[in-house]
């Protein structure tokens, strides 16, 4: 599947994905961040799957990080984003399940 076509920028459904914890904050992450003194996103989590804890959510579902001056789909913690965040693959079958349960994307994974 080309995904030049995808514009994370355009887009931001992964970020969306509901109020059920679904975007994941492995420990290193969190102690990372502590150690870089930034409390105020250990601070921002929700219960998660798996035992886990999540990135903090709106009550429209979408992640607090999301949006900034520039774009209401840019990450405001993009540098420092999660590991999850930065695994994620633009184009992937889940990126593109994502897009048609938001109602962007009819298409299928080639």
């Amino acid at each position: 599947m080309e995904t030049d076509e995808l514009d994370c920028l355009t887009c931001g459904v992964c970020c969306r994905t509901g109020a059920d914890g679904r975007i994941l904050i492995p420990e290193e992450d969190l102690t990372r961040w502590k150690a870089m003194g930034r409390e105020d996103l250990v601070a921002k989590v929700q219960p998660g799957h798996f035992g886990l804890v999540a990135f903090a959510t709106d009550d429209a579902g979408a992640c607090v990080h999301l949006g900034t001056d520039e774009s209401p789909n840019a990450c405001q913690i993009y540098e420092i984003r999660g590991t999850t965040c930065r695994e994620f693959e633009r184009g992937s079958k889940q990126c593109l399940e994502f897009r048609r349960e938001f109602g962007i994307d009819s298409r299928r994974e080639h």
